[in-house]
């Protein structure tokens, strides 16, 4: 066809030859009309470049003898594309588990010691050493950033390669299932669904807060899958009786099980993942870039953003691109950690606040329960927030480290008996550091 090997080689001037001759020229003319032309691609990514860099230059150049457009259409493999659509989006109905990220899988999981119980329980889940429903539910918490969803995805994964029916969603899927579920009349496909599996891993269960049509579905999807003795898994950012706005019975079934905490990655931990992570994306680090970006975003979620936000908007390259650069391309996303930074400052003042009382007060030696209660949980974040050592909570306070752990204990306990004058407060000081 004329008009299509003239835009051709007025494409080599514009965009080189080379670059024509490979997303180009390897397009096969299928046919053509007097106002059509079809094309057969190797596949939508080339489909999507021709897209992206010919398309603006079909209006000028693509033309036929009367001036008009040439409409283009393509094929993939000689397969009309895009695919004929039986029904209407809106018609379809079904309820899909989310992807599991390529990393997480148990291998990639870098832990610095062997003492990582829920990482433990999980692999003797997987390995069969623990028969599924032993511990009914497992309910992981720990703050964003701490590994949970890798260790979750982790176990889906490995419980699928084992044939097992494994169903792994966040929390916010599983409400967009419901609400889906009731707007188009597939209850009983969305039942279906997620009570004929063996086991229901569910992230982020924290999400679910307000939420009382997709807690009530829960509720009944918990009771079926327990009493059939098939697994249950939770990931949370915070422990079942510090959840907020969440039914009293499902909390209560959370509890039915064993509830673990999962801590923050060391500053090691972080550095191995980091360089993990870069050799993924094929990202050159220099050892005082590492240094930056540990230093820079100290949250592990934040970290591994502002790697892929570098390899997304640093052209690629084999030499570990300066430091200044890096600053300019990260700026925005170096302001927002350090607006959202924790700090024990932070917990000080945000504690202090909440109980109406100064900062003063809880580093000070007064010993009268106004004073006392909010030292107590103010240590007590300070060691499950930061995973600050012993005696550098003393030094903050002014305390030895037997006092702190006292502290943290008496907290902990607390939690664990459900005191009203622990709950509270611990509730509104968590909605505020989340």
């Amino acid at each position: 066809m004329k008009a299509w090997n003239e835009l051709l080689s007025i494409l080599d001037q514009k965009l080189g030859k080379t670059t024509v001759d490979k997303w180009l020229r390897t397009l096969k003319v299928v046919k053509f009309d007097a106002g059509n032309l079809y094309l057969d691609a190797a596949d939508t990514f080339q489909i999507n470049w021709f897209k992206e860099y010919a398309t603006p230059y079909l209006s000028k150049y693509l033309l036929t003898s009367s001036g008009k457009e040439i409409k283009i259409h393509f094929l993939i493999q000689g397969e009309k594309y895009p695919p004929k659509k039986e029904k209407k989006e809106e018609e379809l109905c079904f309820f899909q588990p989310d992807p599991l990220e390529t990393h997480a899988t148990f291998e990639e999981f870098v832990r610095e010691t062997e003492e990582n119980l829920p990482f433990n329980i999980l692999t003797e889940l997987v390995d069969q050493s623990l028969p599924l429903g032993n511990y009914n539910p497992i309910y992981i918490h720990g703050p964003m950033g701490s590994g949970k969803s890798h260790l979750l995805m982790a176990s889906a994964k490995a419980l699928q390669k084992k044939g097992k029916r494994c169903f792994y969603v966040r929390a916010d899927t599983f409400t967009e299932h419901v609400i889906r579920a009731f707007r188009s009349a597939s209850l009983q496909e969305f039942r279906k669904t997620y009570r004929d599996i063996e086991v229901l891993i569910i992230d982020d269960v924290h999400l679910l807060s307000r939420k009382i049509a997709t807690q009530e579905e829960l509720f009944h999807t918990f009771n079926r899958l327990h009493t059939s003795g098939f697994q249950i898994i939770l990931g949370s950012a915070a422990p079942p009786r510090m959840l907020e706005e969440i039914e009293e019975r499902l909390i209560s079934r959370f509890e039915w099980g064993i509830t673990l905490s999962i801590s923050p990655p060391s500053d090691k931990e972080r550095a191995k993942i980091l360089e993990m992570r870069a050799s993924l994306l094929q990202l050159p680090l220099s050892a005082p870039l590492k240094e930056f970006l540990l230093k820079s975003f100290k949250n592990l979620h934040a970290l591994i953003q502002a790697l892929e936000a570098l390899a997304l908007r640093l052209p690629h390259s084999t030499i570990p691109p300066d430091l200044e650069i890096v600053e300019y391309h990260l700026k925005d996303l170096i302001d927002k950690e350090s607006q959202t930074f924790l700090t024990p400052e932070k917990i000080l003042k945000t504690i202090a606040n909440s109980f109406g009382i100064k900062t003063e007060d809880i580093l000070g030696k007064a010993q009268n329960k106004e004073c006392v209660l909010p030292r107590q949980i103010a240590m007590y974040f300070c060691r499950e927030k930061l995973q600050m050592p012993f005696l550098k909570i003393g030094r903050l306070f002014g305390r030895d480290h037997s006092t702190v752990m006292t502290s943290v204990k008496r907290v902990k306990k607390g939690i664990e008996k459900k005191e009203e004058g622990f709950l509270l407060p611990l509730n509104d000081i968590q909605r505020t550091l989340l």
